[in-house]
């Protein structure tokens, strides 16, 4: 008999639509996988999907749990046998014709091919709410998404209607020792505040499975909102990345006092060929200022002989805090999920005693840093800019 987690397992059997959020070791994916095997094993050739932010984060999560839940289910692993799992394409065949695959898409046309009977959005937050919008459409009997919730994303506000579950470690009759008492070194205790394990955010967000925002956030003044078809003036701001890090694209508008930012590309392993065709994609004029990391020339100049107008970021001593100022000076309103992502995670960092620094931290800032090289350069280049801050 298939040993599940109550709490994670019987609202699935009850709503065609469910979100559950819930915090580290809560054992929510693995009890969804395990329902959707079980639905599958029940429901002959069902289609069932699992969609991760990429392939690397499903193959490290998801998908190994996946293989783990076949591996301890004698029950499913009959109905699942190894010779029906494909591991290049990441899918297993039920006996009865069902089919578990685990995929990731690059935007919404990506997510527009194929159908299926069910869908399991893992770590939806790292997943644009466009993609999740065109694979919905294309499910017809049941949508689930899973979450840690670090911040807020696209489901608070647009999947109300939906069966809400909350779940913490607690909740989890399986988790190992190690692990529980890890996350119980995060309560705000006595004892783990003078054993300097203590952190509120950790524990509302990992322990408790609340919603979280931390301390000392650099860039607090944002919200969500649509990007404006009217503006006094854009530009684009571009951050390399490649092999562990995205290259990230955003274009600012000024409207009405405040700057839209729209997160127009986010994605690792791009090369200035790959740019430059993603950047025709998405329908920039060649004309359009560009504004780029000026730490990698080779790549500016090579994109620049493209035929786009792309120039490199300011830099020098302390032009991360100048940049940092300028854009506090703004509400930002922002459009994407990666973006959102980084200004709920960007922070200052501390010293060892966990005083705040007067620098942020070095991570979480990819579409921010794209943010400040195209804000720097404006303020510096233009002074209709310059007045527009006075």
């Amino acid at each position: 008999m298939l040993k599940v987690n109550k709490k994670v397992f019987e609202p699935l059997r009850k709503y065609d639509l469910v979100v559950h959020q819930g915090g580290s070791s809560s054992g929510k994916t693995y009890g969804i996988l395990q329902y959707l095997f079980s639905v599958g094993a029940a429901n002959p050739n069902e289609i069932i999907t699992v969609v991760g932010q990429d392939i690397p984060n499903l193959k490290v999560g998801a998908y190994r749990d996946a293989q783990n839940i076949l591996d301890d289910s004698e029950a499913l692993r009959d109905w699942y046998p190894a010779e029906l799992h494909n591991k290049s394409n990441r899918s297993f065949r039920c006996v009865n014709g069902s089919l578990v695959e685990f995929n990731s898409y690059s935007d919404e046309q990506d997510a527009k091919s194929g159908k299926r009977q069910r869908l399991f959005v893992n770590e939806a937050n790292g997943v644009p709410y466009e993609v999740f919008e065109q694979l919905r459409m294309r499910t017809t009997k049941q949508v689930i998404i899973d979450f840690n919730p670090s911040a807020e994303f696209w489901a608070h506000k647009r999947l109300q209607e939906a069966h809400w579950v909350i779940t913490s470690f607690r909740d989890n009759a399986f988790i190992s020792p190690a692990v529980r008492e890890r996350i119980l070194s995060y309560e705000p205790t006595k004892e783990n505040i003078e054993r300097g394990t203590a952190d509120k955010y950790r524990w509302d967000v990992y322990g408790l499975g609340k919603v979280g925002r931390l301390e000392g956030l650099v860039l607090p003044n944002w919200e969500r909102g649509r990007f404006p078809d009217d503006y006094k003036w854009r530009i684009y701001g571009l951050d390399f990345g490649y092999t562990n890090d995205p290259t990230a694209l955003v274009e600012i508008r000024l409207y009405r006092g405040n700057l839209h930012v729209k997160e127009h590309l986010y994605r690792s392993g791009l090369t200035n060929q790959d740019i430059s065709r993603e950047m025709e994609r998405i329908g920039i004029d060649r004309n359009e200022l560009i504004i780029a990391d000026s730490a990698e020339p080779k790549s500016i100049e090579e994109i620049n002989r493209m035929g786009w107008h792309i120039r490199g970021a300011i830099k020098g001593k302390d032009s991360i805090n100048q940049g940092i100022d300028i854009l506090k000076r703004y509400k930002l309103i922002v459009e994407g999920e990666n973006i959102a992502k980084e200004l709920n995670s960007y922070i200052w960092a501390k010293d060892r005693n966990g005083n705040l620094l007067n620098k942020p931290i070095d991570s979480f800032n990819h579409c921010i840093d794209a943010m400040r090289y195209a804000v720097s350069y404006k303020t510096r280049h233009e002074k209709s800019f310059i007045g527009a801050l006075i």
